[in-house]
């Protein structure tokens, strides 16, 4: 729900683009600024939840980011939609490092698996996102975005119940692996780590802003566009739990490494066709980019043993907001160049990330 919130965007950003007459750059602030407040403060909730006990982080979580982005398609001007989407992603990054730590807990000694069932919900949500806010608002008004509030209630009192039920508590590390000296910290494995989180996500999220609005372009109607953004996240949804698994038994390093060098030549592949062929190939594409969404998220708990919840916010957060940032980037690169030879640059910087892969110590 956190997820199908936050990735109505796609839906509502060319209606406001339209609505206040944004420029690309314009429309990639209000992604920018979403994506950052909702990345890059993770790591300090991250710190929060290592030290305290941060149950609540969950539920208000869910009904802050329902209330924010509920708001979007309230919002008279374009100064106050951008503090709607700045306000909507505390709420997330509130949520991501908390709910991390608990699947760590939970998982045994299937991190892979259980960690990938975990985005497999994150991104099923962000995949759904477009199609229920093309639901929402292109067959009625964009006011209906309000509804987001009237769903996360209800989740949001079911999570704070089930951990009244099971009785959860702050999360400590596991025997034998505590909290590490600075010196003991593998700073550059978290750099590389960090780097090629930054690139992936980059192309992640800016396929996410621009690819309905290139497929406009291409005289596609924004509904299409938003039904093939959701078979993009869904196929990469589900491919993460096959990612996930192969990385219990084969180990971490190949299946990041392997997933994000295919995906460019299939994005580029299905960039240039037109015909039968193209829907395949960009699930093939989506499936690629998602595959190690969760495996580099264990990976990084992994290195830090003992501090989990930072492992969960730098990964999630931090690099993932640091891509974000790329997406305005991107959207200048599009006034500048048009918007084409922007989605060719995007389908090309998770090869630089595989690349990066390689020089990972195995895991």
């Amino acid at each position: 729900m956190v997820d199908l919130s936050q990735n109505i965007l796609p839906v509502i950003l060319p209606l406001q683009k339209t609505a206040f007459g944004l420029t690309y750059s314009q429309a990639g602030l209000v992604a920018t600024l979403l994506s950052f407040t909702s990345s890059m403060i993770q790591p300090i909730f991250g710190l929060l939840s290592d030290r305290w006990r941060t149950d609540w982080f969950l539920g208000v979580g869910i009904v802050w980011t329902g209330l924010f982005m509920g708001l979007t398609g309230l919002s008279p001007s374009y100064p106050l939609l951008l503090a709607c989407v700045t306000l909507a992603g505390l709420g997330t990054a509130a949520f991501h490092p908390r709910a991390s730590m608990e699947v760590n807990r939970i998982s045994g000694e299937h991190r892979g698996l259980g960690m990938a069932f975990y985005t497999l919900g994150g991104n099923l949500g962000f995949a759904l996102g477009p199609i229920f806010a093309a639901f929402l608002v292109l067959r009625g008004r964009i006011e209906n975005t309000a509804w987001l509030l009237a769903l996360s209630l209800p989740l949001a009192l079911a999570v704070h119940g089930q951990g009244v039920r099971t009785g959860a508590v702050s999360l400590h590390p596991r025997p034998g692996k505590g909290r590490m000296a600075p010196a003991q910290i593998p700073w550059l494995q978290l750099l590389v780590l960090s780097l090629l989180v930054t690139l992936r996500s980059w192309a992640y999220q800016g396929f996410v802003v621009y690819l309905p609005l290139f497929l406009q372009t291409r005289g596609l109607p924004l509904t299409t566009g938003s039904h093939l953004l959701f078979l993009f996240l869904l196929s990469g949804a589900i491919a993460g739990l096959l990612g996930g698994h192969l990385s219990d038994r084969w180990g971490r390093k190949g299946v990041i490494a392997g997933s994000l060098l295919f995906f460019s030549p299939l994005m580029l592949l299905a960039l240039r066709t037109t015909g039968p062929w193209f829907i395949p190939l960009m699930a093939l594409a989506g499936s690629m980019l998602l595959a190690s969404f969760s495996v580099i998220i264990v990976y990084a708990q992994e290195l830090l043993p003992g501090h989990l919840g930072l492992a969960s916010g730098l990964m999630l957060g931090w690099a993932f907001g640091t891509g974000g940032l790329g997406v305005f980037i991107s959207g200048l690169l599009a006034d500048a160049i048009g918007l084409e030879g922007s989605i060719v640059f995007l389908a090309l910087l998770p090869s630089l990330a595989g690349i990066l892969a390689l020089t990972l110590r195995d895991n």
